[in-house]
């Protein structure tokens, strides 16, 4: 079964250009810690963890839109090629922004 961290990493790309460390994955899963089904919050030691995975990969696609609105290129036609993958990385980050509260659970 996938780990939440695991599946955080796949809905990211996260070694994909512009890619995310594995810290500022464990970082997005920790700040997208939840109330578990139990009713446990995240500070409580009988907390399940349990993680709004979609605010997570919201937020990990807007670091990776703000990398590459970062990036300057020197040929003309790469120009065009960052301003996509910018472009493709907000839209992704509206995708996920769009679905959370969805909770995921890894017990």
């Amino acid at each position: 079964m996938e780990t939440p961290k695991e599946k955080l990493k796949k809905i990211t790309a996260w070694d994909v250009g512009p890619e995310l460390t594995d810290t500022e994955i464990d970082e997005l899963l920790l700040e997208s810690s939840v109330v578990d089904k139990e009713g446990n919050a995240p500070a409580s030691e009988d907390w399940s963890p349990t993680y709004d995975l979609n605010a997570a990969a919201s937020k990990g696609w807007l670091i990776k839109a703000g990398r590459a609105a970062s990036t300057t290129e020197t040929e003309p036609d790469s120009v065009n090629v960052t301003a996509r993958v910018f472009a493709n990385c907000l839209r992704m980050s509206r995708v996920y922004s769009g679905k959370r509260a969805a909770s995921v659970s890894s017990v």
